[in-house]
């Protein structure tokens, strides 16, 4: 089943992977540690390509495929 992330849901991004910020593309940050954030837009800009999500205090562009469900085993 694939994730079909929802404005408001808790992403994992993995360590390695490079986000660009929104809407032009000047500054980016390449994740040395795997970080959660939160989903502002998901398919940015009605494309599947990139989700905007919210990190450290900026919003940034992360591609879907590197973007995980949170799952509570609760």
């Amino acid at each position: 089943m694939n994730f079909i992330p929802k404005k408001g849901d808790l992403v994992y991004l993995p360590s390695n992977i490079t986000l660009i910020d929104c809407p032009v593309a000047k500054e980016f940050i390449r994740l040395e540690e795997p970080r959660m954030a939160v989903i502002l837009e998901p398919n940015w800009n009605g494309e599947t390509i990139y989700h905007r999500v919210h990190l450290g205090g900026s919003s940034w562009l992360a591609r879907t495929i590197d973007t995980l469900e949170v799952v509570s085993s609760a």
